[in-house]
């Protein structure tokens, strides 16, 4: 593998933290000025990827390569639509119909939110997110080139962590959750003690964020196809929000709340331990886990996710999980899926919710030898 220097993972995300916790006394700044009143959201000329690679990748991108190497994916099957080659009037044109939906950076609107509370999350988002995340939420800020895994780009309203089977489509919940307690072994810091309120503005903006990029996509992915786009630009533009408005709002109705049941050790004296962790590894082929987590994740190899990212499946034998590693995590992981990232969601004809506890627990034993059955142990620690 190419030897790289941009930093990545956990060791960036400890310095922003520590950095940020010495000038965190809330999550605002109130002395911020947030964006001026004359800057616009200009529209991406960044590709839009319309059909994933047929190949899969052999490395991950090179550092501050991230958009060349999305080019290149046309050499591995992909198909890009590229709005960098519109005209200068037409990206105006387009310009002003996303900004009569959705405002400025200073100002911007959502019919559902307190102008308010945007106006609040954007001076926050500035401050403390744009850095990463860019001003439009692409991904793309100063740094946001230079650290892997790539901060997230909330263009495709789609998100790796939920907690509802809705194909990665985030709850508020979701993304405050993202942004209060950060994302392990990523640059994501955690902002854990900002107040609620400064919580839910920078919520209801990154969320603002997400629905205009998608918005917008769509527009650009109408305009590129083949056949142009086929309508008014502005009404597609209106139906294309609410659209998404009802997607984000049918999210919040499909949270999945199990009731966790005892999940104990292997000391605990639980009898029916050893053939629980049996039936959980059986849930784990049933499921077809061991497809992309090869030799339990052990056996690295790369696969695009729906950003045109090259990832490895995480290795379930160091027992760390960017999301949270407790078992109601573990269980929305299951079910819910990781789709942006190719995980498909077990439903509830291949596994039982039975089952998928059954599967957290083998997960949660599989990283500590001595917790597995000896059978098991033997089996995968050879």
């Amino acid at each position: 593998m190419t030897r790289r220097k941009n930093i990545t993972s956990g060791g960036l995300a400890i310095l922003v933290a520590a950095a940020l916790a010495l000038a965190f006394p809330g999550c605002s700044n109130p002395d911020s000025a947030g964006y001026e009143s004359t800057v616009k959201f200009l529209l991406r000329t960044d590709p839009i990827i319309a059909k994933l690679p047929t190949t899969p990748p052999t490395d991950r991108h090179e550092n501050g390569k991230l958009d060349e190497s999305i080019l290149a994916l046309k050499t591995r099957g992909a198909l890009l639509l590229e709005p960098a080659k519109l005209d200068k009037s037409e990206r105006a044109k387009y310009e002003k119909v996303l900004e009569d939906i959705f405002g400025t950076p200073a100002n911007p609107k959502l019919p559902d939110v307190e102008p308010n509370t945007l106006v609040a999350g954007s001076k926050i988002y500035k401050d403390k997110c744009s850095n990463c995340h860019g001003m439009n939420g692409d991904g793309r800020g100063p740094t946001g080139s230079w650290v892997y895994p790539v901060p997230r780009d909330f263009r495709q309203a789609k998100f790796k962590f939920v907690s509802s089977p809705s194909n990665g489509v985030p709850t508020l919940h979701d993304l405050t959750t993202s942004i209060k307690l950060g994302v392990g072994g990523n640059a994501m810091p955690p902002f854990a003690i900002a107040d609620a309120k400064s919580l839910e503005a920078v919520t209801q903006y990154t969320r603002f964020l997400t629905l205009r990029g998608k918005v917008e996509s769509e527009l650009l992915s109408a305009v590129l196809s083949e056949d142009g786009i086929t309508t008014d630009p502005a009404m597609f533009a209106e139906s294309s929000r609410e659209a998404w408005v009802k997607r984000l709002n049918e999210a919040e109705t499909r949270v999945l709340t199990p009731t966790v049941p005892p999940l104990e050790t292997k000391d605990a004296g639980d009898p029916t331990y050893d053939e629980r962790v049996r039936r959980g590894f059986q849930s784990f082929t049933v499921a077809g886990c061991a497809s992309c987590h090869r030799d339990y994740g052990r056996d690295q190899h790369w696969l695009y996710d729906d950003w045109g990212v090259a990832l490895a499946p995480t290795n379930l034998v160091l027992g760390k999980y960017k999301a949270g590693g407790e078992p109601l995590d573990l269980f929305r992981r299951i079910r819910c899926g990781i789709p942006p990232a190719g995980m498909p969601a077990v439903s509830a004809t291949t596994l039982t919710d039975d089952q998928v506890w059954d599967l957290v627990l083998f997960l949660k034993a599989l990283p500590v030898p001595r917790q597995l059955p000896s059978d098991l142990r033997a089996k995968i620690y050879p």
